[in-house]
C-alpha cells in the first residue's frame, strides 16, 4: 500500500525553484494517453477502491493526504476509467474531501500548483454553486503570484471559467450524457460538434 507523498511524488515530481513541475510531469496532466492510464490503472487501481470506500480518511490529517486522496478521487478516477460513466463516480466523494479541506486552510499550506488540483473537484460539479467557488478560488490563486508560476496558473482559472460557463449555460456537462446515458438536447447536440471534451 502506497503512502500519500508516494502519490504526489508519482503526481508532481520535484517543484523547481519557481515552483513549477518539470516537463515530463505537466505534459502528462491534461492530454489523452493510453499508456498513461494504463500505467495509473496498474500502480493505483487498487488506491482508487480503499478511497472511493473511505478507506483513507486518515490521509485527511495532513493537506498532503487530502491532495492525495483528491488525486485519486478525481483525476486517477477519470484515468481508470476514461469515457465510461465510472469516470465520474467518485466525484462526489472528491468535492467533500476539497471541501472539508478548504474549511480547514489546508489548500493554504500546499505549494501554488498542489492548489490547482486541491480546488479541481469544484471545477468537474454539475452545481453552478460549486463552480463560483471554483473560479474565486483560482482567481485568488492566480493573484498570489508572479512571474511564470502565475503564467501557468493562469491555464487553471481559464478551465475553471470554460466550466463554469458550460455549467451556467447547460446546468450539466454535455459531454458526460453518453456515458451517462442521458439524453442529448439538441442545443448540447450542437455544442458538442466543437466543444473540448476534456479528455472523455
Amino acid at each position: 500500500m502506497f503512502g500519500w507523498q508516494e502519490i504526489l511524488d508519482f503526481w508532481f515530481g520535484e517543484l523547481d525553484d519557481e515552483g513549477l513541475p518539470d516537463s515530463f510531469h505537466r505534459s502528462r496532466w491534461f492530454r489523452a494517453s493510453k499508456a498513461f492510464d494504463r500505467e495509473i490503472r496498474r500502480r493505483f487501481m487498487s488506491m482508487v477502491l480503499v478511497a472511493s470506500e473511505g478507506g483513507l480518511d486518515h490521509w485527511r490529517q495532513e493537506s498532503g493526504g487530502s491532495l492525495a486522496e483528491i488525486l485519486l478521487l478525481d483525476q486517477f478516477t477519470r484515468q481508470i476509467h476514461r469515457g465510461g460513466a465510472l469516470a465520474y463516480h467518485n466525484d462526489r466523494l472528491a468535492l467533500a474531501v476539497s471541501k472539508r479541506g478548504m474549511d480547514k486552510s489546508q489548500d493554504l499550506a500546499l505549494p501554488a500548483v498542489m492548489r490547482g488540483f486541491f480546488y479541481m473537484p469544484l471545477q468537474h460539479s454539475e452545481k453552478l454553486a460549486d463552480q463560483e467557488l471554483s473560479v474565486e478560488r483560482y482567481e485568488q490563486l492566480v493573484a498570489s503570484f508572479e512571474g511564470p508560476l502565475k503564467n501557468f496558473l493562469e491555464g487553471f482559472l481559464r478551465s475553471a471559467r470554460e466550466h463554469r460557463e458550460i455549467i451556467a449555460r447547460f446546468g450539466r456537462f454535455p459531454h458526460r450524457n453518453r456515458a451517462l446515458e442521458r439524453p442529448l438536447r439538441p442545443d448540447e447536440e450542437a455544442f458538442l460538434e466543437s466543444a473540448n471534451t476534456y479528455g472523455q
